[in-house]
């Protein structure tokens, strides 16, 4: 009894002096509040890794939280290239805006899901080579890993195995009040016209198996102060973020939706995003549907930016609808976007209508609220509600406001996690009609989406520090069938496997498939057993023993 309560005890004052060991800067940037008494309940936890290989498709993790041992099957994603283009804006000094390409050389990682369990995570790399999680589990969980300063802090804690200590914590949920949160398109454009003519050719009222909305996401200036203008950072969480958007749409079955991301552009001053700072209300409010349709007009004529099917932008701030004209901005609404708006321009009002705007005010706090305003652009209407007479098809008067699916804003159960059948009724009209047609082609279609290769994370050397604490004895194409190792104890160069696939072995070449090649994308091949072979390293001899050791 004493063990236990002394165990509990010492979990909670660990958890206090990690909170007040952070700096602000720390806080802010780990539970995007600004400050102490805003920290929300979290707790501590050591994730327990069941793989054996950085590169395989499947994780399987366990931890234990707020009194629940948590166990995830994570099946790796596809939801953006690791080439995924990245731009600043700001606005000179005449006001014209100006777009800058950010190139890094971090890699951001992968997307994973828990389909089953509601779990999207981000895997990527620390420096050390150590893999860090962060994302969504379940309903309001969110997990990241801790401060790299803090993890140094309690290494001591940390399994010699590489885990690495995280936090998780539940994070704010949306609070939609009860005004619209969405536009209908205007009347007298149709038929409207797409964004953009796919190189695919359907008949008009077939939707492929797969469908892949491509989302270009528009950081306004609170949100790259939120994420402390680290542009690694800002990246790595909103593509965890759209992951766990992705995730919501994965239940839907006829046709599939996977969302893709086409870019991210982060705005590096509040003059960056006009369409948002021209409809301020006070000082910390925008008019949504006012900033909806200038957004909308801005879009139609910017030519800078990557090939999108929807535009999303992001902001921290409150956002406010009017019911009349110069009447008060009733504050409720955490998005808007257009009903049946995706693919779709107005080319007499010169204004895109495949266009949302959505709040995240950090956390994650916004996944939901950004399915629901892409189930809109999507052709869904609220559940309760007819269709627009624009888009016709079975609308949701037969699904109950009250049983709080996503198009509800009553989503206090885990309904409100999935879709109404009414929903997916509406995705199926809209996603079989003539307009929807720039979904059809998939992600960057003239472009390989190369994946991120173990070999691109870890160095030859990296790889023989977590195997043997040493260095590679070789820099050659030898690696890629064997990858030796110097082995300080006896003097040899060891190899109990060969280099990761896509080591580096020679000048532009890596591994793939046991060979040394010129660098190029391949399946990754299983490698379950390999033979131990010893070469001293003062000595050009090899020599095979019978022995075998699983990975």
């Amino acid at each position: 009894m004493w063990f236990y309560l002394i165990a509990a005890l010492l979990h909670y004052v660990t958890s206090t002096e990690i909170n007040y060991g952070m700096t602000k800067d720390e806080i802010k940037t780990l539970f995007h509040v600004d400050n102490l008494n805003n920290v929300p309940d979290y707790r501590l936890v050591h994730i327990q890794r069941r793989f054996k290989r950085d590169y395989s498709p499947f994780k399987n993790l366990r931890f234990e939280a707020f009194g629940k041992e948590h166990v995830l099957n994570l099946r790796k994603t596809r939801l953006a290239s690791r080439d995924v283009p990245l731009f600043g804006v700001v606005a000179n000094s005449s006001g014209h805006l100006t777009y800058e390409r950010l190139d890094h050389d971090e890699d951001l990682g992968d997307t994973y899901q828990d389909v089953e369990n509601g779990a999207a995570l981000l895997l990527h790399k620390d420096e050390d080579g150590s893999t860090l999680y962060e994302g969504t589990i379940g309903h309001e969980l969110v997990l990241r890993p801790l401060p790299k300063r803090i993890r140094e802090k309690i290494s001591n804690d940390v399994n010699s195995d590489g885990l690495k200590s995280h936090v998780i914590f539940k994070r704010k949920t949306d609070q939609n009040g009860p005004f619209s949160d969405y536009a209908l398109m205007e009347p007298g454009d149709i038929p409207l016209s797409p964004i953009r003519r796919k190189r695919s050719i359907r008949s008009k009222r077939e939707a492929p198996f797969v469908i892949y909305p491509e989302i270009l996401v528009i950081v306004d200036y609170d949100g790259y102060r939120l994420h402390a203008g680290d542009n690694v950072q800002i990246k790595r969480y909103f593509i965890s973020f759209w992951n766990g958007v992705d995730l919501r749409y994965k239940l839907l079955k006829g046709p599939k939706v996977r969302i893709s991301i086409a870019g991210i552009i982060i705005s590096r001053g509040r003059d960056a995003t006009p369409y948002l700072e021209r409809n301020r209300v006070g000082r910390d409010a925008i008019d949504s549907a006012a900033a909806l349709t200038d957004m909308g007009k801005y879009l139609f004529r910017e030519r800078r930016l990557p090939v999108y099917d929807i535009a999303v932008a992001i902001t921290k701030l409150d956002m406010c609808r009017r019911q009349f004209p110069n009447e008060s901005c009733n504050r409720g609404t955490a998005g808007f976007a257009y009903v049946g708006g995706a693919c779709v321009v107005n080319k007499r009002l010169e204004k895109v209508n495949s266009v949302a705007i959505i709040e995240d005010t950090g956390g994650f706090s916004g996944i939901i609220v950004a399915a629901h305003e892409v189930g809109h652009l999507l052709g869904a209407v609220h559940d309760g509600s007819p269709p627009p007479t624009y888009l016709g098809g079975p609308g949701a008067e037969s699904c109950r406001w009250e049983d709080g699916y996503i198009m509800s804003d009553l989503r206090h159960t885990e309904k409100g996690f999935r879709w109404s059948p009414c929903s997916i009724s509406s995705f199926h009209h809209f996603l079989n009609g003539e307009t929807a047609t720039c979904l059809f082609n998939s992600p960057h279609e003239d472009e390989s989406l190369p994946r991120v290769l173990p070999g691109k994370l870890l160095s030859l050397d990296a790889q023989c520090r977590r195997d043997r604490g040493t260095s590679a004895c070789f820099k050659d194409e030898r690696v890629c069938a064997q990858l030796f190792c110097f082995d300080s104890g006896s003097g040899y160069c060891v190899a109990y496997r060969p280099a990761a696939e896509g080591s580096s072995c020679g000048d532009g070449q890596t591994c793939n498939n046991g060979r040394c090649i010129q660098e190029h994308e391949n399946i990754i091949p299983d490698y379950s057993q390999h033979t131990v072979s010893y070469l001293r390293r003062t000595q050009p001899l090899e020599f095979n023993l019978t022995s075998r050791r699983t990975l």
